[in-house]
């Protein structure tokens, strides 16, 4: 079975069940790791996959995880949209070779926003400052296929704010304090072995700045570097596929540091009007600080640009993590409920300096621990996901991640919130 076909017909389930064109609310819903299934989201992962889903349309609200106070309504805060264009160049048959564009406005990289700091000290008056939002948010595809169907694709990301900040008002005006900014380009391969082996790979570059003045792009000399591979085999005796798979990245921005190793094997099983998938990884990180204070009750970090000295605080963390995700149809063939859960076990080893004693970096002190995923916040990371999907005609496709505390509020006093992430997709 090619990759096309696996999409098609199986690896995100039978038809009828689920859909090639998922979504992060899915992918929130049923594991919360995209690791070991193919969908429309491994876009990000690898932008060869644009040429697996051509001619879509793609929107979400983003996440809507912030507390909300009883008897109160709120916006959700990063809403996205965009989407995937294709061009075939053979015979109405055999589409291959094909030439695929895409793009997509307003969403934020996860992977790399992490590393931005909250506000910062200004190495020219002192002054605390918030750190300004990046508004141009922008995700360019731009991929083919050859005529044997192999993929390669392009990826670049856009996340930048230069000279304005955002009042309480919410309007933007002149800030000469306001500089954040994140690019990324990545370049991805999808390649057929044979009909029962399909490789993936990917890798990446990336820059992360910020501070109170404009920088150019090699100024500091903090790059990023990126990395992904898993192959899919198709196995005909459990009606699914194997999926060894490998991750790497090395991230520097101001005052921060990560290095990251995972090493994981998944399965996942076309199941009677049904998907499931199971994956384990073997996880080795390691993140250092320098300048850098955190709140952790806020969850705020303030960077301080008035030090020049780099004296780091070590955190090491090192251990495995279990994942998995289920979906069915239920009563009707265009409504499918899905679950899934994600828990990580990780020694954890801190390393403080003694220079920096008083001070909350990364670690209060030097010490081990085991320490997990978060059980119960709301976020994309915690360990159980639960959320439904409706199909109609396989063109439009909308997908909902559930409230992890739905079911737990007292229903007179309208507190909370019924969803967390709404997303869809449309197929034309």
């Amino acid at each position: 079975m090619n990759l096309r076909l696996a999409v098609a017909l199986g690896v995100a389930g039978v038809v009828g069940v689920g859909s090639a064109f998922a979504t992060f609310a899915r992918i929130e819903s049923m594991g919360k790791n995209t690791t070991y299934i193919l969908d429309d989201v491994s876009i990000f992962d690898n932008p060869a996959n644009i040429n697996l889903y051509p001619n879509y349309l793609i929107g979400e609200f983003g996440p809507y995880t912030d507390n909300v106070a009883v008897g109160e309504n709120q916006d959700p805060k990063f809403p996205n949209f965009g989407g995937i264009f294709s061009l075939g160049l053979g015979s109405e048959e055999s589409p291959d070779p094909r030439l695929s564009i895409g793009g997509l406005f307003g969403r934020r990289d996860t992977e790399l926003f992490r590393f931005l700091p909250t506000r910062f000290v200004s190495d020219w008056n002192g002054d605390i400052i918030d750190l300004p939002d990046p508004v141009t948010n922008f995700d360019g595809f731009l991929g083919g296929t050859l005529s044997n169907g192999n993929a390669i694709g392009l990826h670049i990301y856009i996340a930048h704010q230069d000279g304005g900040d955002k009042t309480p008002g919410g309007s933007y005006q002149p800030s000469q304090n306001a500089y954040a900014s994140i690019i990324r380009a990545d370049a991805g391969f999808n390649w057929q072995f044979g009909s029962d082996i399909d490789f993936d790979l990917a890798f990446g570059l990336a820059r992360i700045q910020y501070g109170t003045e404009h920088k150019n792009f090699f100024d500091d000399g903090n790059f990023s570097y990126l990395g992904k591979a898993r192959a899919f085999f198709t196995l005909d005796a459990i009606n699914g596929e194997l999926i060894p798979a490998v991750s790497a990245h090395d991230i520097q921005a101001p005052g921060i540091r990560e290095r990251h190793g995972q090493v994981g094997f998944g399965v996942n099983v076309a199941l009677d009007r049904g998907f499931f998938w199971l994956g384990l990884d073997f996880i080795w990180n390691k993140l250092k600080t320098y300048n850098t204070t955190y709140d952790y009750i806020s969850g705020e970090s303030i960077y301080n640009e008035e030090y020049t000295s780099k004296i780091w605080d070590k955190r090491t963390d090192i251990g495995g993590q279990v994942s998995f995700g289920i979906e069915r149809n239920i009563w009707y063939d265009w409504f499918v409920i899905r679950v899934g859960g994600k828990k990580s076990i990780l020694y954890t080893e801190c390393d403080k300096s003694k220079r920096n004693a008083g001070m909350q970096s990364v670690c209060f002190d030097d010490g081990t621990y085991f320490s997990t995923n978060p059980l119960a916040d709301g976020t994309a990371d915690d360990h159980i996901g639960f959320g439904f999907g409706i199909n109609i005609e396989e063109k439009l496709k909308i997908d909902v991640t559930v409230a992890e505390d739905l079911l737990f509020r007292n229903p007179f006093q309208g507190e909370g919130r019924f969803f967390s992430r709404i997303s869809a997709t449309y197929a034309f």
